[in-house]
């Protein structure tokens, strides 16, 4: 398959991704995974990138990020069909190197590496979030979700008002919520 052909591979499985896991009304927590999904989709505000050849990984993506109109997209979504290259540490490692270059010019970076899936003891919410059959098949990609820090930590504040995250598994809340606002709201007192 053509390296093109395979970018618009991934392009569609994101997007069904969002359609089928993201968007629906997750039955475990009564709000879709991520309630701005479906109307980012639609609105086409994401921006969905594909690493395109083995070269330098951080060179690719500081490029894709230098080149965000945070006016066109509120998100991008970078990913990575060579993730073997480095362990899910080594991606971990990646995204707090971005966090700490790019929150304090209001980006937010979270990711998934395929060879760490969402475990459906803890976060079952994210393995199975409808009554309907979902096929989540083999990533063959990173994903790297880089969003405009300001307003996902507003967007989260509203969720909260409305009891998003009250089903939420409460170790899950605190690493991918609780630390991110507590480190927004670090980053903007001393402002």
């Amino acid at each position: 398959m053509s390296r093109k052909k395979q970018a618009e591979k991934i392009k569609l499985d994101v997007i069904n991704w969002s359609k089928t896991i993201l968007e629906p009304v997750n039955k475990h927590i009564g709000f879709p995974a991520c309630p701005f999904a479906a109307k980012w989709r639609k609105d086409d505000k994401v921006r969905i990138e594909v690493r395109m050849d083995k070269s330098k990984y951080e060179k690719q993506l500081t490029s894709v990020i230098k080149s965000w109109n945070k006016k066109q997209h509120d998100i991008i979504i970078y990913c990575d069909p060579f993730f073997e290259q480095y362990s899910p540490e080594q991606f971990q490692d990646k995204i707090d190197f971005y966090n700490k270059t790019y929150n304090r010019r209001d980006v937010y970076f979270m990711g998934f590496h395929p060879e760490t899936p969402a475990d459906p003891e803890e976060q079952e919410f994210l393995c199975d979030p409808t009554d309907e059959p979902v096929s989540h098949g083999d990533l063959e990609y990173s994903m790297m979700l880089i969003q405009k820090f300001k307003q996902l930590y507003e967007a989260s504040c509203k969720l909260h008002k409305i009891g998003y995250y009250k089903k939420w598994p409460k170790d899950y809340y605190e690493e991918v919520v609780a630390e991110r606002q507590r480190t927004y709201e670090q980053l903007n007192k001393k402002r």
